[in-house]
């Protein structure tokens, strides 16, 4: 099988990198292609000097905004190297819930005939944290939205490399020779937001908020597909519905903690 890839655009994201980094290398990606958007926190020198260091591509890209075209230079430059290759955010971590790895899970041949899988989140709150807790974030926030949540219809996409054709409109789907399935291998129109969440197979853990300080971080850095943090920033009261819509404890992805910690040893 070809290698795998995940491509990822950050900002002043270091206490995460690493930990986000390790997990992914742990169910089988082997390489990130990773886009400098400004950080001025070390975290791009902390990741050069890990031990992951020979499997990261870092691209200064201080363009803002800067999401759309760091994902069309990515794909015009380096998607035909990968089998595979994921475009997702540092604050999401695909979850395998089938076994143990993303590269047996893409080797399934109920992918065999299609060229992008849409994959679902599920999405995380503040699990009551008003600042950073110390420890990892998969230990650390483990209260989530009902799977069956609106929200949770958002995808992100794992896409052929060989198969995509640019970056699109969107940082959610993206334009493909081919068809797109969701995660148990069935046909799926390429939408963002799905009318019916599918949590088989793999999910997206997205770590929308963290801790309330985390968040008040988040907005001050603003987003990848926009210009300026002041630009369409999400709503002042955004945190707060999230937590008052979360009802479910998850901690499924606690069974990787021993190893990712092997890992970050």
């Amino acid at each position: 099988m070809q290698p795998i890839a995940i491509c990822a655009i950050y900002k002043n994201e270091a206490p995460y990198l690493l930990e986000w980094i390790a997990f992914h290398k742990m169910i089988g990606v082997d390489h990130f292609v990773l886009y400098d958007n400004g950080s001025d926190d070390g975290g791009t020198e902390l990741i050069r000097g890990s031990v992951f260091a020979d499997s990261l591509t870092i691209v200064d890209w201080p363009q803002r905004p800067g999401q759309f075209t760091a994902y069309a230079d990515c794909i015009a430059r380096y998607a035909e190297r990968f089998g595979w290759i994921g475009f997702i955010d540092l604050d999401e971590f695909i979850h395998p819930l089938e076994g143990n790895s993303l590269r047996e899970i893409l080797q399934h041949p109920r992918y065999e005939a299609y060229s992008e899988i849409l994959i679902f989140w599920m999405l995380f709150g503040s699990s009551g944290y008003e600042q950073r807790p110390e420890g990892l974030v998969l230990e650390n926030y483990c209260q989530r939205l009902p799977a069956e949540s609106e929200v949770n219809g958002h995808v992100k996409t794992i896409a052929r490399g060989s198969a995509l054709l640019g970056a699109g409109t969107t940082p959610h789907i993206f334009p493909t020779t081919g068809m797109a399935c969701d995660p148990a291998g069935e046909p799926i129109v390429k939408y963002a937001l799905q009318p019916v969440p599918c949590h088989k197979v793999m999910a997206l853990h997205h770590y929308f908020t963290k801790s309330k300080a985390d968040w008040a971080a988040k907005l001050q850095r603003g987003k990848a597909d926009e210009k300026l943090s002041t630009d369409n920033p999400y709503p002042s009261g955004r945190i707060r519905d999230v937590d008052n819509q979360v009802q479910v404890a998850d901690t499924r992805i606690a069974r990787f903690i021993p190893r990712l910690r092997w890992q970050l040893r």
